[in-house]
């Protein structure tokens, strides 16, 4: 499988970005450029099973897929596809001194050695930019 990592420290408790994180009903706050959620598919938002259907660049068009809470830790979030099978994510949020980070792990294949390269340039591109607004929605409720 491919890898993707990005982070960036956060002027914000761990608590708040973990809640924005787990809680799938503020992911539109925070999602990238091209992006966008489509519905929310479970009554309960931020627990294991939770699942939400986005729109997400994930090649070279948008597709539409069901993002779901896979496993959640004390200071992390592992969410994908119901299977868990492939363009799985792990946010991991722990405090640094004054400041939190947070990183945003994908694992995925995609195409071949070929098909994993442009996904992964543009892959890591949306992940930088949910991260700058993760950041940026966090440090605005605090």
């Amino acid at each position: 499988m491919a890898e993707v990592v990005e982070w960036v420290a956060v002027a914000a408790r761990p608590d708040v970005l973990l809640s924005l994180i787990r809680d799938q009903s503020h992911r539109h706050r925070f999602l990238p450029d091209g992006w966008r959620v489509l519905r929310l598919l479970t009554e309960e938002h931020a627990t294991i099973g939770s699942r939400m259907e986005i729109e997400a660049r994930f090649g070279p068009g948008t597709t539409p897929r069901v993002q779901q809470i896979l496993e959640l830790g004390e200071d992390f979030v592992t969410e994908g596809p119901p299977g868990g099978d492939n363009f799985l994510t792990t946010w991991i949020v722990q405090a640094r001194g004054e400041d939190t980070i947070v990183q945003a792990e994908v694992l995925f294949k995609y195409g071949g050695f070929l098909g994993e390269f442009f996904t992964r340039k543009g892959l890591r591109r949306d992940l930088k930019q949910m991260l700058q607004r993760l950041k940026a929605t966090a440090e605005s409720r605090t």
